[in-house]
């Protein structure tokens, strides 16, 4: 499941990235924490696949003309349909009935908002001296927290499962222009879970009774969580030598000093919400980094909870192979070493015995230890050339790769005397050579953002690793991804002039390949994973898994989740197009979807069967042998291309003969889903009339799927102009 922060017009850089660092954090392991704009929120169906919707700090007035009508309209529905809202600060003024803001003075904004999860005023700024992209009016506020709610003797009460309670009564936070919520606690379904403590330099010092700090409203079967302060700013990323915050010791000193109750605060809240949260850190660990200042725990530029970037480990199934693609590397680096690439920049370490260097994130001179959008990007990355053999598992305790190359060979053997039609099975090359990191920035990025060195590298290369923190999906998406997700970019060199076979389809078979490697093994047939067109790979939820509470006690049918996708970036070199194929599936980890071991293990459950689960290594292998073989015959095939494939596909896809709504087209348009065209692998659609019986004469309507946005399950395609 994902956490969509927004990004677009009107939120504050700062607020964005100490909103995104915090979330990633605190719940980074178990959602993808992704930035979404005003067109993503129009016209990607997110609603089903996302737990929470943030909107940070920022500017009020551009929300509300980038969101206002449509757009607002899917927010207020998702949230009254059991979804999750968190405004900061802007955030928080949008999500109320109406705004004040800074009356009287230049900045003046005021008048009613759309969204209203809160059905009263936000009222601010509660502290003077705000100034746009300024720290001039920023503050260390302290706030007075809600007992009933976070007090760890009435979590204990409450017989709670997380540890979220808290040990105490009030703390500090960042505070720069945010409101009050006037009469929160008059409202029905509105609950204060903090308030600012009584100051004279507030706004109507002497109003009655404490000012709402945080609320949490009731929606419909939703919650929105509304704060005038951001709970979400780490004060060790933060610069104390920014004279705006004022004489020492200032607003960052004050902040340091709660950096670990703050933390520990915003934890709860998410907790509170329904999220799951990472295990609390010892506050040591947190001292350590305020301290760190030193950095010796934490290197400048990281954040607290992301874990750092480690080197990455080039081995191969042959010395040979590894001997060839060094001199091919070494003839790209300057004389220390470095290859320098547009977008990044890795060192060569000569061998396991050599000593790898450590680097630091890069971060803004203004903000010492806040990470930049693209930070973890200009990192230069060490590769650790293993020339013999591959590296101990004491350097990569999460993949073994020793393990992956004997797994690959064993399954090109075991493909080629069990089935004679796989003839290339003696011949396979993908995976022969493995770029291994556990945590990096996105394998991706590192292939496709680099050609000069994706030039070099072989046909069937692949890089993985087993944390991104940076990772790339389809159109502007990026995520933190969790472990437990098989996540891998290949190489792949595919002919111009092979005409019959069109690009295009790579995506559908490497999607067809995860599923097929799994499904097509003896046992493992009724695995109920699907193909979701155009990438996308599915699986029938198993019936204890919480999102079927609804399907196992109703009619309803088996709720469909994604644990999968394929994104397939393409660049011309010559007589081939060079792909990176990207393709991340949940193998071992049942959060935050489900995973095929998960699959595996209620398959067993409910059929008495013993089918052995995949490790990261085994599934790799097999999807790779699986792929490879699928694109040979795709190349081949007595120029039959696609068509040789289709039965195979339509046997996995989720779409036959399913009715679906064109919703740009005036009025809509009702039509049956036939199929895939075989010239450019357009989804083929029919009109039909209000019983679903096919319209005669009419035309066929072809759609792609890069123009398209596509709620399928829902029965929903937005054809984009």
């Amino acid at each position: 499941m994902n956490i969509l922060v927004y990004s677009g017009d009107g939120t504050s850089r700062t607020s964005l990235i100490h909103t995104v660092n915090s979330l990633r954090s605190l719940v980074g392991q178990h959602y993808d924490v992704m930035k979404i704009d005003a067109t993503g929120l129009l016209t990607e169906p997110w609603e089903d696949s996302t737990s929470l919707l943030v909107i940070p700090g920022g500017r009020d007035l551009p929300f509300t003309r980038d969101l206002n009508g449509a757009t607002n309209d899917r927010i207020r529905n998702y949230v009254h349909s059991g979804g999750r809202f968190f405004g900061i600060c802007a955030g928080a003024y949008y999500g109320s009935d109406r705004i004040s803001f800074e009356l009287g003075r230049s900045l003046e904004v005021r008048g009613p908002r759309e969204l209203k999860f809160f059905a009263g005023e936000c009222r601010g700024a509660v502290y003077p001296g705000f100034v746009y992209e300024s720290e001039s009016g920023a503050n260390a506020v302290g706030i007075d927290l809600n007992q009933e709610v976070f007090s760890r003797t009435q979590q204990q009460q409450q017989g709670q499962g997380q540890d979220t309670g808290l040990d105490f009564a009030e703390t500090k936070v960042y505070f720069n222009g945010g409101g009050y919520f006037v009469d929160a606690d008059k409202y029905p379904g509105t609950t204060v879970l903090a308030w600012y403590k009584n100051d004279p330099t507030q706004i109507e010092p002497d109003s009655q009774g404490l000012k709402a700090a945080m609320i949490a409203c009731q929606v419909g079967q939703g919650l929105a969580v509304l704060s005038g302060v951001h709970p979400e700013y780490n004060a060790t990323h933060l610069d104390a030598r920014n004279p705006e915050y004022g004489p020492q010791p200032n607003v960052v000193n004050r902040l340091m000093e709660r950096e670990h109750e703050r933390r520990l605060f915003l934890r709860s809240v998410l907790a509170k919400m329904g999220l799951i949260v990472a295990p609390p850190e010892p506050a040591q660990a947190v001292v350590a980094a305020v301290n760190g200042a030193t950095g010796i725990q934490l290197p400048p530029g990281a954040i607290p909870g992301v874990p750092l970037i480690t080197p990455l480990f080039l081995a191969s199934v042959q010395p040979s192979y590894t001997a060839e693609l060094t001199r091919s590397l070494l003839g790209l680096a300057n004389g220390q070493g470095q290859i320098q690439e547009v977008n990044d920049t890795f060192q060569l370490v000569p061998s396991l015995q050599h000593s790898i260097p450590v680097y630091n994130p890069t971060t803004p001179a203004t903000a010492p230890g806040l990470e930049q959008e693209e930070g973890e990007e200009k990192i230069t990355k060490n590769i650790v050339l293993c020339a013999d053999a591959p590296p101990p598992t004491t350097m990569t305790p999460e993949f073994n790769m020793a393990h992956f190359f004997q797994h690959l060979e064993l399954t090109r053997q075991q493909v080629l005397t069990s089935n004679a039609a796989y003839r290339f099975s003696n011949k396979l090359s993908f995976g022969n050579s493995l770029l291994y990191g556990q945590v990096v920035t996105s394998t991706q990025t590192m292939l496709d953002k680099n050609f000069g060195l994706c030039q070099k590298l072989p046909n069937g290369f692949v890089c993985s690793a087993t944390i991104q923190v940076s990772g790339r999906g389809r159109g502007r998406n990026s995520w933190i991804s969790p472990p437990g997700c098989l996540q891998f970019s290949m190489v792949l060199r595919h002919p111009v002039k092979a005409v019959h076979a069109s690009a295009v389809f790579v995506q559908y078979l490497v999607a067809l390949a995860v599923v097929e490697s799994v499904c097509s093994l003896p046992g493992y047939e009724d695995l109920p994973l699907r193909l979701k067109w155009p990438n996308d790979i599915y699986a029938e939820a198993p019936l204890d898994h919480p999102s079927q509470a609804q399907a196992a006690t109703a009619t309803a049918t088996p709720k469909m989740i994604k644990i999968g996708g394929v994104l397939v970036n393409s660049n011309f070199d010559g007589s081939e197009f060079l792909l990176v194929i990207g393709c991340g599936v949940n193998a071992t980890n049942p959060n935050p979807t489900t995973s095929i071991n998960h699959l595996i293990r209620y398959h067993n459950k409910i059929t008495g069967k013993n089918l052995a689960l995949f490790s990261q290594e085994t599934l790799l292998a097999h999807i790779l042998v699986k792929f490879e073989n699928l694109h040979r015959q795709f190349l081949g095939g007595d120029g039959t291309g696609f068509a040789q494939f289709e039965q195979m596909y339509y046997r996995r896809w989720l779409h036959s003969d399913a009715l679906v709504t064109l919703t740009t087209m005036t009025p809509h348009r009702r039509v049956r889903i036939k199929g895939v065209s075989l010239d450019y692998g357009l989804l083929r659609t029919v009109a039909v009339d209000d019983q679903g019986r096919d319209l005669a004469g009419e035309e066929e309507y072809r759609l792609q799927p890069d123009g398209n946005s596509f709620d399928m399950l829902k029965g929903l395609i937005s054809q984009k102009a």
